[in-house]
């Protein structure tokens, strides 16, 4: 992996077939992608590959904080999706949970949030924005071979620190989640005064 301009060097780890497909990528139409989603450093590249017992595996719905192009190589790959705004509906763990960054709601607590489905063939490139809900399904797998998927990892750091406004739905995602830290920060308990402390907040401006 690289960072800010992409480079990909095969090492003499990788297998020849490995080392050849690395080199074949036409980076320079990811190039024209990061310029259209106007996106931040490239910071990691990862490989997922999966065998026949892979199919069906499920991630948990959750976001990442870093702009993400995920393109399908072999295989299909499903997407549940959910744009920031419908974080309130997922009911996300606290920031100090380990969890952290992933849904309390699982089906059918989340039905009322409004998301969309789209699954990847080989060859189709989806571009997954921060903090946007994901939970991703690997279809069914033959035997003999292989679901193999690889993304791209952006940072979102420029939108985080020269920020537009009003604020987006992402980056207000992000501001209640600096607000959880520092609140959990100041009483000291990793947290568990922030629910009572919001709360009450919650009434005083209402009142």
């Amino acid at each position: 992996h690289g960072y800010g301009v992409p480079t990909l060097a095969p090492t003499p780890r990788l297998g020849a077939a490995m080392a050849a497909d690395l080199s074949s990528l036409r980076l320079a139409r990811l190039r024209a992608l990061e310029a259209v989603a106007r996106v931040g450093a490239w910071t990691v590249c990862q490989l997922f590959v999966g065998s026949a017992a892979t199919g069906g595996a499920r991630t948990r719905l959750h976001f990442d904080q870093y702009d993400n192009f995920y393109l399908q190589l072999a295989g299909t790959k499903t997407f549940r999706l959910f744009d920031p705004s419908q974080s309130g509906r997922l009911a996300p763990y606290p920031v100090h949970h380990r969890m952290d960054r992933s849904a309390q709601a699982l089906p059918p607590r989340c039905d009322d949030a409004r998301g969309v489905e789209v699954t990847l063939q080989p060859g189709e490139i989806l571009f997954l924005p921060a903090y946007w809900w994901h939970e991703v399904t690997t279809g069914p797998v033959p035997a003999g071979a292989l679901a193999v998927s690889l993304n791209f990892w952006y940072s979102a750091m420029q939108q985080i620190l020269s920020p537009e406004w009003p604020l987006g739905p992402p980056l207000r995602v992000e501001l209640a989640r600096q607000l959880e830290y520092l609140v959990a920060d100041s009483f000291g308990d990793a947290g568990r005064a922030v629910p009572a402390f919001f709360r009450g907040l919650r009434a005083q401006v209402a009142a």
